[in-house]
């Protein structure tokens, strides 16, 4: 009897706690701010469930239908977050999708390039290929004139200063590149965004650069995988290429 007493007496307490909570004046006669109001309900999880009118009877602002009380409020928010949700997912499908497109395309690219008998077939085999496929505005497969010399290598000095403003200690880079530098890799074509990706055990043997003219279509948050398995390819093939074309080894 004593127990039911008590928690009854509890209960009571609780209520009037609230009820003191709910009548308190707001003009200054009591030092109850915001934070303490949400601490209180935050610490009470059955307030609502105590006082069950409130949930009826409290109306919140609202932009578009001037007021909408708490449960409704709850409900659009769970709305809201089911469509960032489907948004996430249809993005996620979306780039799910994309990567497919160009694994399938390189798996196809892959043993074409083996079969290529010159560096200038095999850029032109790249070329063909990923723009016809992939939609890019250019593709460039340039040689480092300090480990190959032949007329499609780029100068030195120009490679270096790639490699030092936009590689530094990576083997690949995803983004944009000024006017010069655009013109120095791909000539006049319409590019607003590339991918560079080093080709050889150490970056030795060149570069594999790819154009989009789409600015987006190149970012530093893109994931590398399928670029850096074409670019090993590339690298393997090139290897066996320059090891059976003397004219590329020598000067002149």
């Amino acid at each position: 009897m004593s127990k039911i007493i008590s928690a009854a007496t509890s209960e009571t307490s609780a209520s009037s706690a609230d009820s003191e909570l709910i009548t308190r004046p707001s003009a200054g006669a009591f030092l109850l701010d915001e934070v303490e109001v949400a601490q209180y309900l935050q610490n009470e999880p059955e307030f609502f469930a105590r006082h069950a009118q409130l949930l009826k009877d409290l109306r919140l602002p609202h932009q578009a239908r001037g007021s909408v009380s708490l449960v409704e409020a709850k409900l659009e928010q769970q709305r809201l977050r089911i469509y960032d949700l489907e948004d996430d997912i249809t993005a996620l499908m979306t780039v799910a999708g994309e990567n497919e497109r160009i694994f399938r395309v390189y798996m196809d690219l892959m043993p074409q390039l083996f079969h290529c008998q010159s560096v200038v077939e095999l850029e032109l085999c790249l070329r063909q290929t990923l723009q016809s496929q992939l939609r890019l505005a250019a593709v460039r497969l340039i040689l480092d004139s300090r480990t190959i010399t032949c007329t499609p290598a780029l100068a030195s000095e120009s490679l270096e200063r790639l490699y030092r403003e936009r590689m530094a200690s990576q083997n690949e880079y995803l983004g944009r590149l000024g006017k010069e530098e655009k013109l120095r890799l791909f000539q006049h074509s319409l590019v607003n965004s590339c991918a560079l990706i080093r080709l050889g055990e150490q970056g030795e043997l060149g570069l594999l650069a790819f154009g989009s003219a789409d600015a987006s279509h190149y970012g530093s948050d893109m994931d590398t995988f399928l670029l850096r398995q074409l670019a090993d390819v590339v690298s393997r093939v090139l290897t066996k290429l320059v090891a059976v074309e003397p004219q590329l080894n020598e000067p002149g």
